[in-house]
């Protein structure tokens, strides 16, 4: 079986079967406020993460950026000057082969000699986001074989500031890993009840 994910619809393939999405199994769960997540931030949300990727390249034409992106890219170049980090692993889709769901590792970064797994966002810090770091460290530690001892959320905000939320244990990350099977069980009733 060969695993795609499609960048046009966020969508992910196992094969022929369309797998659920991290954020979309979140959404579907009802545990993002669909208020805040319009069309308009998930395309901000992809830009950024490709102007991300550049930046860690070197290569990042700053003259060419949309100057909505401009904050938000510099607060992530704020940020790796600030923790210096090593990347480890950088906008990775991957797969569950167990529990069948998929999302796309931000980043695996090493941050003062720590691995941790790091999730990027330019919305608001919501409760849900520390549940889909966990499901991202299963997907590291399923795929990868990398276990980090640590997660955080990133917020890049529109002031070219940034938060890193405190680190996210493994125990936490336990307990929130098995907040997202329930997530992922709701969802997938809801379709099929639908």
């Amino acid at each position: 079986m060969s695993f795609t994910f499609r960048e046009e619809d966020h969508s992910y393939w196992l094969s022929d079967r369309r797998l659920d999405g991290v954020t979309e199994t979140l959404g579907g769960a009802g545990m993002i406020d669909s208020r805040f997540f319009t069309e308009e931030a998930r395309t901000r949300g992809q830009h950024v993460h490709r102007a991300t990727e550049y930046i860690d390249k070197g290569s990042l034409d700053w003259t060419a950026l949309d100057p909505v992106l401009v904050p938000y890219c510099e607060a992530y170049r704020k940020f790796i000057e600030d923790t210096r980090p090593e990347i480890i692993l950088s906008e990775k889709a991957s797969y569950h082969p167990q529990h069948l769901y998929a999302g796309r590792l931000d980043r695996i970064l090493k941050i003062r000699d720590k691995l941790a797994i790091v999730d990027f966002s330019t919305g608001d810090p919501l409760p849900a986001k520390y549940v889909q770091v966990a499901a991202y460290w299963q997907l590291a530690l399923i795929n990868e074989k990398i276990s980090a001892p640590c997660g955080h959320t990133l917020w890049l905000r529109n002031d070219a500031t940034y938060r890193l939320s405190p680190p996210i244990g493994v125990t936490e990350m336990r307990r929130n890993f098995n907040i997202f099977l329930a997530a992922l069980a709701i969802c997938r009733w809801k379709k099929e009840a639908a």
